[in-house]
């Protein structure tokens, strides 16, 4: 996805070559992923009313309010993506040092099941009962759904696995609105960054999106803020090099062409 900054300005055919090709080309999303476009980034997300591990009440705007957060949707019986998708948040979180200054976590259940000692379980099994900046909590079942709902996160039972049919997804909320999606199995250090310079409200250009893009034009350094060519950006030249190939045989042609006797 790229993102123009308000000075930049490019001229023809190469703003739509631009536009197709910043981050990369794009390959078939992966069935059953939520896209990570801008039909979800801005919107409001519904409030609702969550308890935590600890039996305390709150409402997921007012946690909001604090300062904003990243929420992931998991259930506790899961034997599958959700474990491993925090402890990767945890570790990125970890590299970063800055998880409940810049922003707070919030994990939700999706599985009615789950209950406020169920997910303060899950917690201490990953070593985040304690840890600075993440809440574990449950809440009613047709308030998470209408939540999920509001940023495309999806979840059905399958009974004869006895567990949920989910994606992994990190979502990057400031004041109740969406600010950005990660899709995927684990979380990077690098995404992680990208998102955290969101929230502090920096420019970040563009990013990729999981699943979809073959190569990348660009590169987005989230470290140091910068943007870099990367190889993909070779095939931006293809077409001039193809017309100034093609003039060359033309002239080359008609020359031959004007030198032979009449």
């Amino acid at each position: 996805m790229l993102q123009s900054p308000g000075g930049l300005r490019i001229a023809g055919g190469v703003t739509t070559l631009l536009a197709v090709f910043s981050t990369g080309v794009l390959a078939e999303p992966t069935p059953g992923l939520p896209p990570e476009e801008g039909r979800y980034v801005g919107r409001l997300v519904p409030d609702l009313v969550f308890q935590d591990a600890q039996g305390r009440e709150g409402s997921l705007h007012a946690f909001g309010r604090q300062a904003p957060m990243m929420l992931a949707l998991v259930f506790t019986r899961c034997a599958g993506v959700c474990s491993p998708f925090l402890a990767s948040l945890a570790r990125a979180q970890e590299v970063l040092g800055d998880s409940g200054g810049a922003y707070r976590t919030l994990v939700l259940s999706f599985d009615p099941r789950d209950t406020a000692e169920d997910m303060g379980e899950l917690a201490r099994q990953l070593g985040l009962r304690e840890a600075d900046g993440w809440t574990f909590a449950v809440s009613a079942e047709g308030d998470v759904k209408r939540l999920a709902d509001a940023f495309g996160f999806w979840y059905s039972w399958d009974a004869d696995r006895g567990q949920f049919d989910h994606p992994g997804m990190l979502v990057a909320l400031d004041r109740g609105r969406v600010v950005r999606l990660l899709v995927g199995t684990q979380v990077p250090p690098t995404r992680l960054q990208e998102i955290v310079r969101e929230l502090r409200g920096d420019f970040v250009p563009a990013y990729p999106q999981p699943g979809r893009v073959l190569f990348r034009c660009f590169q987005y350094r989230a470290d140091t803020g910068e943007l870099r060519l990367d190889w993909g950006f070779l095939i931006l030249l293809v077409p001039g090099l193809l017309a100034a190939v093609g003039t060359l045989v033309l002239f080359r042609a008609g020359g031959r062409y004007r030198a032979e006797p009449s």
